[in-house]
């Protein structure tokens, strides 16, 4: 992929999610990514696209890289703002039952912790956690562990899908599922910047670009508009912040 995005005569626009791909999850931007995404974000148009709200954008990416990008998409596309200026929000009504559901699943979870913190409502979306957002880093991540070996999330995300046919959901974070109306995701953002920049090739990076994380649906509507369009676009998977750091010095390496 270098050689194409490093390409003299291609507009690029760089997306970037930001929790577990800017930073480390639920942390701030460490010193070392600040310093390395201000220089590029100075040379590139850069937006960000996060599930999270703004606040919590606010407590992880620093005041001068927000100042260099063009826009941030949060809530999964369900609200973005241009510099102090909301560009649009979206609304979202829980339907019957299911906050009921997870009010439920969240009283009979086999999960060893449980710490508060469990619904939160932002913009045009739900998100859940059976370990809670009162949660510490530590506790965090031992979940993600135990989620990883006993797949919760994925089971309760197939049983909201089924129930629900008019919403989707997605996992997002180490912790916690994203609960929208279909097609309120993050594609919103790649769907508006592309079709106010049909001639540039957009580049997102995403640590949950696989089916049922919340930067496939980003991906999947990139995908979607390759035969319809040119330049080609690319979706980067990153591990963790250090292989987006990685990406941001091959994208400045010569070919």
């Amino acid at each position: 992929w270098r050689g194409l995005i490093q390409e003299d005569s291609m507009q690029r626009i760089f997306m970037f999610d930001i929790d577990g791909t800017l930073t480390p999850a639920r942390q701030p931007m460490t010193e070392e990514m600040t310093e390395l995404l201000t220089s590029f974000c100075a040379r590139n148009r850069v937006f960000l696209v996060t599930g999270s709200d703004m606040r919590k954008v606010n407590e992880q990416v620093p005041q001068e890289v927000k100042s260099l990008v063009e826009g941030v998409f949060t809530c999964s596309g369900n609200a973005y703002t241009i510099g102090d200026d909301i560009v649009y929000e979206h609304s979202f009504v829980a339907p019957e039952g299911l906050v009921g559901l997870l009010e439920d699943w969240l009283e009979h979870s086999c999960c060893p912790v449980k710490t508060g913190g469990h619904l939160e409502y932002r913009t045009g979306m739900l998100n859940y956690s059976t370990v809670g957002r009162n949660c510490s880093q530590g506790e965090r991540e031992d979940y993600e562990a135990w989620d990883n070996e006993n797949g919760e999330r994925k089971i309760l995300r197939e049983k909201i899908l089924h129930m629900w046919p008019s919403l989707d959901c997605a996992i997002g974070g180490q912790i916690s599922i994203d609960i929208y109306p279909k097609g309120l995701d993050k594609s919103q953002a790649y769907n508006r910047i592309k079709g106010e920049n049909p001639d540039h090739a957009i580049i997102f990076c995403g640590d949950k670009l696989m089916p049922g994380g919340n930067d496939y649906p980003f991906f999947r509507a990139m995908g979607a508009n390759q035969t319809k369009c040119r330049p080609i676009d690319m979706a980067i998977p990153v591990v963790d912040w250090r292989g987006t750091k990685r990406f941001l010095i091959n994208c400045d390496k010569k070919p």
